[in-house]
């Protein structure tokens, strides 16, 4: 358990901060947690010392304490919550929790730089039962802590997920031999993504700061323009290795949750029927990174096949769903590695690697997707082991129409992504996509 606190200048301590501390500490010792506290002995100039930012990334639960007075000095306590924040949003951290306590002001507070402490606050204040909203501002410090210690109790026992932390470690790696080659242009490309000075100092140190600024990037893949003119920075000295980069950064613009809808449930090792995933998307490319997402881009754990337009298939006087069935055969090959003189009698799961099929409702229609997905499966046991992923750009079928096609236990993403998360997903490939041409 890592607290982030900082009780202000000396002039005017955060007594409320100091007073949560001191209640919050033996009370988690006794409990059974580790608890980390001790920071400010180890905020020593402007860089973090190495015991701090290695408890920064390996903490499994972390607490923010924030006051009025730490918003007089609020460098160190920012700097932390942005790492632990960054971490929260990518999964990798399970639980933060915000204190905000003393009747601080939002406004100033968002104005130094804790505006993802509000966010947060704010999704934990939607939350329904067993949890309770956070209390006020302006609560006891009492009332505060018999909080939080309830939200402890809540907790369970879920921990990080260690192949986010994995992720982040693959595209630090690519960073170390950007700053090897030019550390001006690692520390140009932070400043594109917004880092402030104290950040860039950390950058300078060396001390963690691949891991740092891989998390900084990955949480900015949600926003897209900042995370392109970054990588932007990075072309000259990453050269031929920069599109490996680009792979695993785009995927970070994907709902963890929308992507944890495209995973098998834990329990079904054995399918008894193909899966169908109802992904409301305009475009492939969507529904692949969703699925990296939710892997967290772990190598050859995935492969997806994109099944052509209808356009695009060759004409035929044939009905709809044997061009359909032609067309699947087609791309099942591919996907499951058959070669092409063998039937799909010889499919195989392919240990460790989840199969996905993308088809679009747009060109297709689903009662002839069920249609033929099903009967390939009837006919080759092999495929039982496939997730066909049915795009709907338009509307997602309507729950009487699933039932209509057999589809009662098909999986529909949710929260399915908005247009404007689409929006900026496509303006960020596409950037990333002109960039990478502009390597040759």
């Amino acid at each position: 358990m890592f607290i982030s606190h900082g009780s202000g200048k000396d002039q005017g301590k955060d007594q409320c901060v100091e007073d949560a501390v001191s209640l919050l500490v033996p009370e988690l010792k006794r409990r059974g947690y580790e608890v980390f506290f001790d920071v400010e002995s180890l905020r020593v100039g402007d860089v973090w010392a190495e015991e701090l930012y290695m408890e920064l990334f390996a903490c499994d639960a972390a607490v923010v304490l924030l006051g009025p007075k730490t918003l007089e000095a609020p460098e160190w306590v920012r700097r932390e919550t942005e790492v632990l924040v960054s971490r929260h949003v990518m999964k990798d951290l399970p639980h933060v929790l915000p204190g905000l306590m003393g009747g601080l002001d939002p406004k100033q507070a968002r104005k130094v730089g804790f505006g993802p402490l509000f966010r947060l606050q704010a999704c934990i204040q939607d939350r329904v039962a067993p949890y309770n909203p956070p209390p006020s501002l302006d609560c006891s410090v009492t009332v505060f802590v018999d909080w939080m210690l309830a939200e402890f109790a809540n907790f369970g026992e879920a921990a990080r997920d260690e192949r986010v932390f994995e992720w982040a470690g693959r595209i630090a790696d690519y960073l170390d031999k950007a700053a090897r080659s030019s550390p001006k242009r690692v520390l140009t490309a932070a400043e594109r993504l917004g880092l402030q000075d104290g950040d860039l100092q950390q950058l300078k140190a060396r001390i963690g700061s691949d891991i740092l600024l891989a998390f900084r990037l990955l949480a900015a893949a949600k926003e897209g323009g900042r995370l392109a003119q970054a990588v932007a920075e990075l072309r000259p000295v990453l050269d031929g290795s920069l599109a490996g980069l680009v792979q695993e950064l785009l995927p970070g613009w994907a709902d963890q949750e929308a992507a944890e809808c495209f995973l098998p449930a834990q329990d079904d090792d054995a399918p008894n029927d193909t899966r169908v995933i109802i992904f409301p998307a305009r475009l492939p490319w969507m529904a692949e990174h969703h699925v990296e997402r939710a892997l967290c881009r772990k190598p050859m754990s995935w492969r997806v096949s994109t099944l052509a337009e209808e356009s695009d298939l060759p004409w035929s006087e044939e009905s709809p769903a044997s061009r359909l069935r032609a067309a699947c055969m087609e791309q099942l090959h591919d996907l499951f590695r058959v070669p092409p003189w063998n039937t799909l009698s010889d499919v195989e799961a392919i240990p460790g690697v989840l199969p996905y099929l993308v088809v679009n409702l747009k060109d297709y229609e689903l009662e002839t997707i069920i249609e033929v997905v099903r009967s390939l499966a009837e006919e080759f046991e092999g495929l039982k082991v496939l997730n066909v992923v049915v795009l709907a750009p338009e509307d997602v079928p309507e729950p009487k129409e699933l039932e209509g096609c057999g589809l009662t236990d098909a999986v529909v993403v949710h929260p399915s992504p908005t247009d404007a998360e689409q929006r900026r997903a496509y303006q960020l490939y596409m950037a990333m996509d002109e960039l990478l041409e502009q390597c040759g």
